[in-house]
């Protein structure tokens, strides 16, 4: 643990001085004094100037035991001890004069990680429309060779655009920590034809993104990915009918209608506005899953809340939160 918790602090920005750093005590070793954190960090609690610990126990229970024998030799300060073995940990204990102590547990530490990875991320995003550039594909319009590489991907995790402090901000809670998590949402990659004036048939393909948390079916053309989907929980939300309720949609996402040019002679032309509508008996359809970076966050208020990472919307807690370190 303590190599990736270095690499973690390294990852996140965090500095230490370290000139004066304690030796390991009951097994917990100091990475040092904090000389600057991240914002982020600070909401969590951490501040300038306090010691960080961590338990060199492994997975092993943190028992009171270490924790007083931890506390006859600590220097005089404030001090975090972060003990990723375990959660809502219940242990009594005092501290001597001019020792104050803050112990981070399973979920603070996961909250730790899953910022690492949204940092370390940050720079490997690669925009969707980078890879349609190598894809082979001549003479396409963009939404075909987009919708051809979603449909070839495996994997997919959308880039978030959003600061969740701005949404926070705007509810008037901006101390209000936020644990990064991914929210499983699903693409629908449609197939049809557009029947136009006088019957004319145009093939189109469209990428629909369905979003059970927000209520919203939309569609897409300008997405940019992450390279690789960050170790994160993920909120999952049941969809029942779900292909019946695109289905329902597609007409008015679908339909458009174009301003063509008419000419009766020399002197009277101008623009018509015609309707090209869905085929639906020609509709092919799949759905693919896709991920997208958001945070949990409790109100003081309304309780659990997610800041929607598409759009900075806040909504509604919901679903089953899985994948938790």
């Amino acid at each position: 643990m303590e190599t990736k918790v270095d690499e973690l602090f390294s990852t996140l920005g965090v500095q230490f001085d370290v000139f004066e750093t304690p030796s390991e005590i009951a097994e917990v070793k100091c990475h040092g004094i904090i000389r600057y954190l991240p914002e982020f960090m600070q909401k969590m609690g951490a501040k300038k100037g306090q010691y960080v610990w961590t338990s060199q126990s492994s997975w092993m229970e943190f028992r009171k035991n270490e924790l007083e024998a931890w506390l006859v030799d600590v220097p005089i300060g404030e001090h975090i001890i972060i003990i990723g073995s375990q959660k809502d940990m219940e242990i009594n204990y005092q501290c001597p004069e001019g020792v104050m102590l803050d112990l981070w547990d399973k979920e603070k530490l996961a909250l730790l990680i899953g910022y690492s990875v949204l940092e370390s991320n940050s720079d490997e995003q690669t925009p969707l429309s980078e890879e349609i550039e190598n894809t082979p594909e001549v003479a396409v319009e963009k939404i075909e060779r987009t919708f051809q590489v979603i449909k070839n991907k495996s994997n997919l995790c959308l880039k978030s655009h959003i600061n969740p402090n701005d949404s926070l901000e705007l509810l008037g809670i901006s101390q209000v920590p936020c644990q990064p998590i991914l929210l499983e949402l699903s693409f629908w990659l449609i197939k049809g034809n557009l029947i136009g004036p006088e019957n004319s048939i145009e093939e189109r393909e469209w990428i629909v993104l369905e979003d059970n948390f927000s209520g919203e079916i939309t569609l897409q053309d300008d997405l940019s990915f992450i390279s690789s989907i960050p170790n994160l929980p993920i909120l999952q939300i049941s969809s029942k009918n779900s292909r019946e309720k695109i289905q329902n949609n597609l007409n008015k996402l679908c339909d458009e209608r174009r301003h063509e040019s008419i000419s009766t002679s020399e002197l009277n032309s101008g623009k018509l506005l015609r309707w090209w509508k869905l085929d639906n008996k020609s509709i092919e359809s799949m759905p693919k899953k896709v991920l997208l970076p958001s945070w949990l966050f409790i109100s003081p208020i309304e309780g659990k809340k997610i800041i929607n990472g598409l759009n900075g919307n806040v909504i509604d807690y919901k679903g089953e939160l899985k994948g938790i370190p």
